[in-house]
């Protein structure tokens, strides 16, 4: 019986995140990932620092794991690395993770560090991490009340 689905938060560095909500980068790369629990899945997309922000979603169409050969050749394209990111990323590993994304939503606004831990017990990890069920039915139901997020920028 296969695995049930378990949303997870991925922290992606902001250069990267740009390219996926233009659409570009439809394939984030990992050295670890779940493939059986993950497939469709969603996830929240983290951008790193200096943004510290969550700002968007999508839903993971499938995850394989890879020799990094095939890795590279089948989905270095679309994950808008170059030959020398990837093998820098991967170094000293055999296999790596294809996390392939579809359905991108952006969040508006975006959902800062501060807050996803305040509203969701949430502190983004520097890969991935699991999310509670009802954290992006909150977010794609827009439930979320952007008013607290609003009054936390205007306190700083």
């Amino acid at each position: 019986m296969p695995s049930p689905s378990r949303d997870v938060l991925v922290s992606v560095q902001p250069k990267f995140v740009s390219k996926i909500v233009d659409g570009a980068k439809t394939v984030e790369l990992r050295r670890r990932f779940p493939e059986t629990s993950a497939t469709g899945a969603f996830a929240l997309i983290y951008s790193s620092s200096p943004v510290r922000a969550a700002v968007g979603y999508a839903r993971i169409r499938e995850v394989l794991r890879l020799p990094l050969g095939r890795l590279w050749r089948e989905y270095g394209v679309a994950a808008c690395v170059s030959r020398k990111e990837f093998e820098d990323y991967f170094r000293g590993q055999k296999y790596g993770f294809a996390i392939l994304l579809e359905k991108i939503k952006l969040l508006s606004p975006q959902i800062a560090a501060a807050d996803l831990e305040e509203e969701f017990g949430i502190v983004p990890p520097q890969s991935y991490r699991y999310l509670h069920k009802s954290c992006i039915s909150l977010l794609r139901n827009g439930r979320v009340q952007a008013a607290n997020r609003h009054k936390r920028r205007d306190r700083a």
